[in-house]
């Protein structure tokens, strides 16, 4: 079994057509189909249909496609591994975060780590906190940045910075006038939130409840799935919302939207770094937990 036929089968299956999948391996089109045919031939069945525009894996198919990415995953974190026996800090690094510490927190940190580490090739996949833990726990990702902390034994959580969380409403809301509003105040207004799996609103709507404001009590007016759609949603007059302050500040300083305290409420939360207990840290992994340590904010 040659290992480039698994790497072709599994390009295919991502891409979906053969000749995309030529493009990324930088192979041809015939070589590509050979692959898949050997194969095929090797298993004794079929493992993808092709029809005019595009390709679909068979059951058998999608059968090979998780073992095929496990194989080629666990071939690379053997070679990650045996590479950190040298003092060099080198290889690999696959950072997952959510949203704000994607956006706001990370870049910096990632610029620095450059610096210190060039021979490390890094790379940054920002979704919502739910995906960046499914990643990790699947091993696509190496580490991850998220605003909530993880119910799960086998992911270490260790907390690096504070997050405060604040109110925006429309620059046009009664809101944006007040000095500062009252929990009662909030009742019943319209809302926009992030989607279910965000970090961001299963926090905000842990500390609305806990001081006596209960989000079922907000009509909810849309769900987005980005803190900057959120902050669109508001600026538009949908409602009102509850973002970082981090990226509320960007957006009240271009005259987009309000800032208004919430009046002996305060929303803040702790960032986390989270990765696998049970797996051995590569040294990028223990480089970039350190530079976070030092980066505390």
């Amino acid at each position: 079994m040659n290992l480039n036929y698994l790497e072709t089968f599994i390009t295919v299956a991502n891409q979906k057509s053969f000749s995309r999948a030529a493009k990324v391996l930088n192979l041809t089109q015939p070589a590509v189909s050979k692959h898949i045919a050997l194969l095929e031939s090797f298993y004794g069945t079929r493992l993808v249909n092709r029809t005019s525009r595009r390709v679909n894996l068979t059951d058998a198919g999608n059968i090979l496609y998780s073992y095929a990415n496990e194989v080629i995953n666990t071939l690379a974190r053997a070679a990650e591994e045996i590479g950190s026996l040298a003092d060099t800090v080198r290889g690999r690094l696959v950072v997952g975060a959510s949203t704000i510490p994607g956006h706001y927190v990370l870049p910096a940190v990632m610029g620095e780590y450059r610096k210190r580490y060039p021979e490390v090739t890094i790379s940054l996949e920002i979704s919502n906190t739910g995906t960046v833990v499914n990643r990790l726990l699947g091993e696509v990702i190496h580490i991850g940045v998220i605003g909530a902390p993880v119910a799960d034994e086998r992911v270490a959580c260790d907390p690096f910075a504070v997050d405060e969380l604040v109110l925006i409403v429309p620059q046009n809301h009664p809101f944006a006038a007040m000095e500062y509003v009252t929990g009662s105040q909030l009742l019943d207004q319209k809302v926009v939130w992030r989607e279910a799996e965000s970090g961001t609103r299963r926090t905000v709507e842990q500390l609305l409840a806990a001081a006596g404001i209960p989000p079922e009590r907000f009509v909810t007016t849309g769900e987005f799935g980005s803190t900057e759609s959120v902050i669109a949603a508001v600026e538009a007059g949908l409602g009102i919302s509850f973002v970082s302050r981090w990226a509320a500040e960007k957006a009240q300083h271009g005259g987009r939207l309000a800032i208004v305290p919430i009046k002996d409420t305060p929303l803040k939360r702790n960032l986390y770094a989270v990765y696998l207990k049970d797996h051995f840290l590569l040294p990028p992994v223990r480089a970039f937990l350190n530079l976070l340590k030092e980066c505390s904010l």
